[in-house]
């Protein structure tokens, strides 16, 4: 009788342990589903018409930072993070439009950091070669930092230089800090 108590105590904290886990479980896709839903909502909207739902957006960055926080290793949560960038990105494009310096630099920072997070977290995924890109784009784009955006360009294209993408940004070295008419007349020349 001594040695069932024990057995049957045991068996019991295991069978609640695993228990635990599966309601961890099932809580972080519940989060994961709920972030979806409202980088989906967020995004549609914006590639719809253009509407920028700013809380939408914030929403679901902080959701998506804290979510990665949380579960390093879980591959939803790399793409969150990522799309986390790309959402920090749209929120400067759109402080930049409206004239807001002090939030498009906020968001710009937060993009630069995400993309900069996500490239030690998940250096082996095909995203992480894209963060070059997406800094460049804020770089060049959204602060007018043509010398940063260069350096992410061309680290890019020594880093991946078989990449199909490495012709694409070796063109757009030429075009940098050019205006609109001198990147038109630029590239006229080029097809003639």
């Amino acid at each position: 009788m001594k040695r069932v108590i024990p057995i049957a105590i045991t068996a019991l904290i295991l069978a609640s342990c695993g228990g635990g886990k599966r309601a961890e479980q099932k809580n972080a896709q519940l989060e994961a589903d709920s972030m979806l839903t409202s980088y989906h909502y967020a995004d549609s909207l914006y590639a719809a018409c253009g509407r920028i739902d700013t809380l939408a957006f914030q929403n679901f960055i902080s959701r998506a930072i804290a979510y990665a926080e949380k579960h390093p290793g879980d591959s939803l949560a790399a793409d969150m993070l990522f799309r986390a960038g790309v959402g920090s990105m749209i929120l400067a494009k759109s402080a930049d439009r409206k004239g807001n310096m002090e939030a498009r630099a906020r968001n710009a920072k937060r993009a630069l950091a995400i993309f900069n997070q996500f490239q030690e977290q998940y250096p082996e995924l095909d995203q992480a070669r894209l963060c070059y890109w997406q800094r460049a784009i804020v770089y060049d784009d959204i602060l007018g930092d043509w010398r940063s955006a260069e350096s992410e360009y061309r680290d890019f294209i020594n880093r991946y230089p078989n990449d199909s993408l490495t012709p694409v940004f070796q063109q757009y070295l030429t075009l940098l800090g050019k205006t609109e008419a001198e990147i038109e007349e630029q590239l006229a020349k080029g097809q003639q």
